[in-house]
């Protein structure tokens, strides 16, 4: 599997993917400037260098994921004494 831990928030993309779907940093590997990116103005591209603050805390320190998310039936959270 094809996957790459973008350096800023820790979570993990697919290749497909030019950015983090997290925080949307460009890596290095698909950066202009070949350093991780963000993109300022997507009309007329303007890119700044991002680099990892030494000593602070990112993304709690784990993974980032995304959690699918859950259905209920309409009538979960309704009073069952009527």
């Amino acid at each position: 599997m094809n996957t790459y831990e973008c350096v800023i928030c820790l979570s993990i993309n697919h290749s497909s993917k030019l950015t983090c779907s997290t925080c949307g940093t460009i890596p290095a590997q698909y950066s202009i400037l070949g350093v991780p990116a963000v993109q300022v103005n997507h009309i007329s591209p303007a890119y700044i260098p991002t680099v990892v603050a030494i000593g602070v805390g990112r993304a709690n320190y784990s993974h980032a994921s995304k959690t699918p998310m859950r259905t209920v039936r309409v009538d979960y959270y309704a009073d069952s004494d009527g």
